[in-house]
């Protein structure tokens, strides 16, 4: 088996992360409209938000179906996926909404990563001892 490469993996979560990006922006869509002076768009742009977060959740699914299919399987497409949708997700609200995660949040995520890291090894131990 060759190695796995987790390019659809990775563009899954990169795809679930700007979902939500667009979702919470067009929460925020009354607030920027009015600060903005163009209280008549925040409608429009609220719509476009949720169109393209609808759009990016399509896209998540249809990455993370292909991720599945390839070499790697079904567990490192899920670990793939979760790093990078939540190192995006962090990333992104601190460069655009100027939130900050705190430090129990990343013990969270590393644990959730572990987790995920230690069902993949055993995984791959397992079909090392049945070939």
């Amino acid at each position: 088996m060759s190695k796995p490469k987790p390019y659809f993996a990775i563009i899954s979560g990169l795809c679930a992360s700007s979902a939500s990006f667009f979702g919470k922006l067009s929460s925020l869509g009354q607030e920027i409209a009015e600060n903005a002076g163009y209280k008549q768009f925040e409608l429009l742009a609220q719509i476009a938000c949720i169109v393209i977060m609808v759009l990016l959740n399509a896209c998540v699914w249809r990455f993370f179906v292909k991720a599945l299919h390839s070499d790697g399987g079904t567990l490192v497409a899920a670990l793939v996926s979760a790093a990078t949708n939540y190192t995006a997700s962090a990333l992104l609200g601190w460069f655009i909404f100027d939130e900050r995660t705190s430090f129990l949040w990343w013990i969270g995520t590393a644990l959730v990563l572990a987790g995920l890291l230690l069902i993949v090894n055993d995984d791959e131990q397992t079909k090392k001892k049945q070939s």
